[in-house]
């Protein structure tokens, strides 16, 4: 298992009112928040190692649309919450890189979300893919489990669609035909890298 390696899984919950991210034991045991976000917190993932956590906040409940969200990274038992950058810029969707140095994320940065790298060792920011024109966002990005393809969702052709690039930005490749008739979303890799599962709207 990637990330909660001793059995464990991460999840927001509102049971307290507002979302905050919890961790319990792969048997739903032992739930426990690891977060108290005045604002709510969501979209936790975990590091490679199991240790650590990256999520978004503000959050107020499951919209994908998020208010000048930040990137909080924080250890798997609560401790050393900070937020990942300081100078935030409206990030989301945060996935860490298989060997835990880097950070891929949707962000506002630009005038349409786009796709951003983080490199956590010295903070360096960079722009992956950029939503122009009638291109209008780009958003979910996922690092494949080899290191060297980002999954993402983009509406490139006016839908909402799951396409591929590089690690780098480059070779974009659409995935999924869907015709322009359906919405596929929140794509997720195999722990392999063979295969991609994907919310839709779909019959």
């Amino acid at each position: 298992p990637q990330g909660g390696g001793f059995g464990q899984f991460a999840f927001a919950s509102d049971r307290s009112g507002i979302p905050q991210i919890y961790i319990a034991n792969g048997d739903g045991s032992g739930s426990t928040v690891i977060t108290n976000m005045p604002d709510g917190a969501c979209q936790p993932i975990w590091s490679p190692d199991g240790m650590q956590l990256v999520f978004t906040s503000p959050c107020s409940g499951p919209d994908e649309k998020f208010p000048n969200p930040f990137l909080y990274i924080v250890n798997a038992d609560g401790t050393d919450q900070r937020a990942l950058l300081s100078e935030p810029g409206g990030d989301y969707d945060p996935s860490w890189s298989p060997d835990g140095t880097k950070i891929v994320f949707a962000s506002h940065r630009t005038e349409r979300p786009s796709i951003f790298m983080l490199d956590i060792t010295n903070e360096t920011v960079t722009l992956l893919l950029e939503a122009t024109g009638n291109f209008t966002e780009a958003r979910n990005p996922v690092w494949s489990p080899a290191g060297n393809q980002i999954v993402y969702v983009t509406t490139r052709s006016g839908v909402s669609e799951i396409w591929a690039m590089t690690d780098t930005g480059k070779s974009p490749t659409q995935l999924v035909f869907n015709g322009g008739d359906h919405l596929d979303f929140d794509p997720a890799w195999s722990p392999d890298g063979s295969q991609i599962a994907f919310e839709s709207d779909r019959d």
